[in-house]
């Protein structure tokens, strides 16, 4: 946590397969060198957060699912409130298809929890939900050109945000009719609460256990070899993504492919 000049910043993030994770320490890198981030899944992240002496500003960082907050993540600052009231909150976002208005959302439930929201980056970055068929046809494999395309953008925006002058992306009118629509549609329930999966193709599944270590819910279970789901699933595609014999889906049925941020061979 270091001293900008006009703030003291923390970085906190949810991250699934690695893109906010790396937006969020670059970000605050080019803020300042040495500023601290830490996943919402590290205990000493709450700990951070209650250092009220030592930092003013939060800069929290969470993938747009469909429009909406991860629920994970949106528990965690509902169960932070106390945390986060008087805090300023920079919000940073990471999407694919689906932008909308998810920084409109996350600066609601910030402001109820008596936060200040003084700005935001949302930023493309490759899309890591590969078992739907719309979402294969919609983007580009050239993963590293979308990576260099949003570190371009948020070095211009630390830029501003070290000048004085925050961003405040994500929040212009049409974000707010196209969440809107996603929000009355099949797309943002689904994301609204934890669902069960992921679907397991005990054809598929060797019983590894790499799903059971990497799922941030502890919601899945290795139980006769072979991996078995609750009903917890936040939807962050890490188990997904990261099985050696692609024997997980989540809301789609079938794997088209594979994506984590260390896979785009990104340096």
């Amino acid at each position: 946590m270091i001293e900008t000049g006009l703030f003291i910043i923390i970085g906190i993030y949810f991250s699934g397969t690695g893109n906010t994770k790396h937006c969020v320490e670059y970000f605050t890198s080019r803020v300042e060198i040495g500023t601290e981030c830490f996943s919402i899944e590290d205990r000493r992240a709450v700990a951070k957060l209650n250092e009220s002496d030592k930092h003013d500003t939060v800069v929290f960082g969470f993938p747009v699912y469909y429009s909406n907050i991860p629920k994970i993540a949106k528990d965690f600052i509902y169960r932070n409130k106390a945390a986060f009231k008087g805090k300023k909150v920079f919000i940073i976002t990471t999407k694919g298809l689906f932008n909308a208005f998810a920084v409109g959302y996350a600066r609601e439930i910030f402001m109820e929890c008596g936060a200040e929201f003084i700005g935001s980056l949302q930023l493309n970055m490759p899309d890591n939900i590969r078992d739907m068929f719309v979402m294969e046809i919609c983007f580009t494999k050239n993963y590293k050109k979308v990576i260099i395309k949003a570190y371009n953008k948020i070095t211009k925006a630390a830029e501003k945000f070290i000048a004085g002058s925050l961003p405040k992306s994500g929040l212009n009118p049409f974000n707010y009719i196209i969440g809107f629509l996603l929000k009355i549609l099949w797309f943002y329930p689904k994301t609204d609460k934890y669902i069960k999966a992921p679907k397991v193709n005990p054809g598929k599944c060797t019983g590894c256990g790499k799903c059971e270590k990497l799922c941030p819910m502890r919601n899945i279970k290795i139980t006769d070899g072979k991996a078995v789901s609750g009903g917890m699933c936040t939807i962050c595609y890490r188990c997904f993504n990261n099985c050696p014999v692609k024997a997980l889906t989540v809301l789609g049925n079938k794997v088209y492919d594979q994506y984590t941020f260390d896979s785009a061979n990104f340096k």
